[in-house]
């Protein structure tokens, strides 16, 4: 039998021949695409760019977007096998993803280091670990009216340092975990979100400071502060079915730390059993949120000191 002429190449190739068979079998070759230049996965885009036709099935990164660049899908899908991210913007600034449907990956969109970029009206859903990450101190990114969806970890995951990034208009809902994450950052701003379905807290804010929670619809799991996050603001929130835990936390290199100097100005909570706990928690502040039914406060010691200092000044419902 006669083997064909990519058959023997295979059979012979070594690891410095490994190109050429990469080229003579046909497999995809990343490249640069956008500004009239079809893109494909694993490719660079380069200059702005609007997808006609869907991404099925990238075996690794979708697409990785650069500087200055508008990425806009046109409502087409990217689709991934579990494995880096569907859109990859690193080390970039002013670039935009938007109107796209990503799903499949370890991360659906994943903006690391850089800043001052723009995520707005994706549906991004079904990633295995993340929705969104910001990561490797990213700041003054915009996240803007996005469907993050069924995430096998976290909806949206705002790592160290990330900071100053705003989390504006979003439904972020049946996250395994937590629906939004943030992780040792200062300064972002999450306004008008709706968080609903997620398998652990709604909210997650550890040895963060300095934040800002306002107008968002908080539904199912609760608003859990820990660490030595401080100065953090919640204001005009509605809850539902859950309150807010401020909490101690023990890290092997800090040892124990405690939330404290938190402020939650009006809002409501409804449905909750206990409204506020605070756990080794101290100086922390409520005033003007509007509850039914609820116990408004339970306090107790953890890591060698009792929650004290903490206030919480309720308006019953009539």
């Amino acid at each position: 039998m006669r083997l064909g002429f990519a058959r023997v190449t295979a059979l012979v190739c070594t690891a410095s021949s490994w190109f050429l068979l990469v080229f003579l079998t046909g497999a995809a070759v990343a490249h640069d695409c956008g500004g009239g230049v079809g893109c494909s996965c694993g490719d660079t885009v380069r200059s702005d760019t609007t997808l006609d036709q869907d991404l099925v099935g990238c075996a690794g990164t979708g697409l990785r977007v650069r500087s200055g660049v508008v990425l806009d899908c046109d409502g087409h899908t990217i689709t991934g096998r579990g494995t880096a991210e569907g859109v990859l913007v690193d080390t970039a600034a002013g670039a935009e993803v938007r109107n796209c449907r990503i799903g499949g990956f370890s991360r659906g969109v994943r903006l690391r280091a850089g800043g001052l970029n723009v995520v707005d009206g994706n549906e991004i859903f079904a990633n295995q670990n993340y929705g969104i990450e910001l990561a490797v101190a990213t700041a003054g990114n915009l996240l803007r009216g996005n469907l993050v969806r069924d995430s096998g970890d976290e909806g949206i995951h705002v790592g160290t340092a990330a900071d100053a990034n705003q989390i504006v208009g979003n439904q972020i809902v049946r996250s395994h975990a937590e629906n939004l994450y943030l992780l040792k950052v200062r300064g972002c701003t999450v306004t008008g979100n709706t968080l609903s379905g997620s398998g652990a807290a709604a909210v997650y804010v550890k040895d963060s400071d300095e934040n800002s929670f306002t107008s968002n619809t908080i539904e199912d799991r609760i608003v859990h502060v820990r660490g030595g996050s401080s100065g953090n603001v919640f204001t005009g929130n509605e809850l539902h079915g859950a309150g807010f835990v401020f909490q101690a936390y023990h890290d092997d290199s800090l040892g124990w730390t405690f939330p404290h100097g938190n402020q939650v100005d009006d809002g409501s909570i409804v449905g909750a059993d206990t409204c506020f706990r605070f756990v080794g928690a101290y100086d922390n502040h409520a005033q003007g949120v509007v509850v039914d039914a609820c116990r408004a406060s339970a306090s107790s010691a953890l890591g060698g000191r009792a929650a004290t200092g903490n206030s919480v000044v309720l308006e019953r419902m009539r």
